[in-house]
């Protein structure tokens, strides 16, 4: 008698694939007793033996999968500033930044829903920020002597000088440091001044570092600065950017509470405590592109000590490839040019031109 092997094919079916005969011959029953015993002792040799290996197999895994899980951490911290590649954006789809704070036409996204990480990508334009850190350690420091200055007054005298418009992402502690230098840059109109945190402490666990404050003062690292921002410029500053680049969800959502939106950049010039003036230059050229936001630091000796320096090459080479700067409001929030058809406009034109 023929028995039919079957075996499912890939589209669910079953078909046959070989057919086996059946030559099994009867065992007489004293052949059958006479091989007994061997069968059964072998068997239990084989369940004593492998039980016990399986009963240890399993509790040294279900050991090992509690370690797994508790050492899983509960809060996802992405800390850009860890290397200098940052995480790129997803693709665009008809130049409309989908991770980003911009609004994408597929989803319909609102603004602070997510990170902007850069501007359009059809443009040649290009914001320059700089980041005033400072710390109670750093303010410390500085009334003692041991630092001269957080304020690299080079760096805004050569965009004054060569009219390159940049916004700066400020912290309350150098806002109270710096009050004339702070008014100086509220009333020049090529800058835009934003929130960068009051105390510039870590938001996510450890990053790089930086002084770590409890949760609940979250709202006043914020709002502070926003209080003191509000003073000199008289407008409500609109982003917001994590010190050290470090955040949770818990944090994103808080922003989006406090009204702002958070800017990080997609072109990071590592120019902190890095002694490299030509190492400054290519991080930035070797990332720039359309649309790039790029962070800098404008704290001069001993923080950012090659800046000031790396800065007026960055911008002559940008110029050169045809890029224009702009602030990040500007980048995000392009003029919309109204659209007038000529009769409208020959009807405006002789209502003006009979105004006495």
């Amino acid at each position: 008698m023929n028995k039919k092997v079957y075996k499912k094919n890939k589209k669910g079916g079953e078909k046959i694939i070989y057919l086996r005969k059946n030559n099994n011959k009867k065992i007489t029953i004293s052949a059958l007793l006479s091989i007994f015993p061997i069968i059964l002792l072998i068997t239990n040799f084989y369940y004593l033996n492998f039980s016990h290996i399986l009963t240890r197999s399993f509790f040294v895994n279900l050991s090992s999968n509690k370690q797994l899980q508790t050492s899983i951490p509960t809060v996802k911290i992405i800390s850009p500033l860890a290397n200098k590649k940052t995480t790129k954006p997803q693709k665009e789809k008809n130049n409309t930044i989908i991770n980003s704070g911009l609004v994408n036409a597929q989803n319909n996204l609102p603004l602070y829903d997510q990170i902007i990480w850069h501007g359009p990508r059809n443009t040649k334009e290009i914001a320059l920020t700089f980041d005033a850190d400072m710390t109670p350690i750093m303010v410390d420091w500085l009334h003692s002597g041991q630092v001269q200055t957080y304020d690299d007054t080079r760096i805004t005298d050569y965009l004054i000088q060569n009219q390159i418009k940049a916004t700066f992402f400020l912290t309350g502690l150098w806002i109270e440091s710096y009050p004339d230098a702070t008014k100086a840059l509220a009333d020049n109109s090529l800058f835009e001044l934003e929130n960068h945190s009051y105390s510039h402490p870590s938001m996510a666990g450890n990053c790089f570092g930086q002084p770590q404050v409890p949760q609940s003062q979250y709202p006043f690292e914020i709002e502070k600065t926003q209080q003191l921002i509000e003073q000199y410029t008289h407008e409500t500053p609109k982003y917001f950017r994590f010190p050290g680049g470090c955040y949770d969800q818990s944090d994103l959502d808080l922003v989006k509470k406090e009204g702002l939106v958070t800017v990080h950049w997609d072109d990071v010039a590592n120019d902190g405590f890095n002694t490299n003036e030509d190492e400054v230059i290519n991080n930035v050229l070797s990332e720039a592109q359309n649309g790039s936001i790029i962070v800098m630091h404008m704290g001069g000796q001993p923080n950012t000590p090659e800046t000031a320096n790396a800065l007026p090459t960055i911008i002559a080479a940008l110029k050169n490839k045809g890029y224009t700067f702009v602030t990040v409001a500007e980048l995000l929030n392009p003029p919309k040019i109204a659209a007038i058809n000529p009769k409208e406009y020959l009807a405006s034109l002789r209502s003006f031109q009979s105004t006495p």
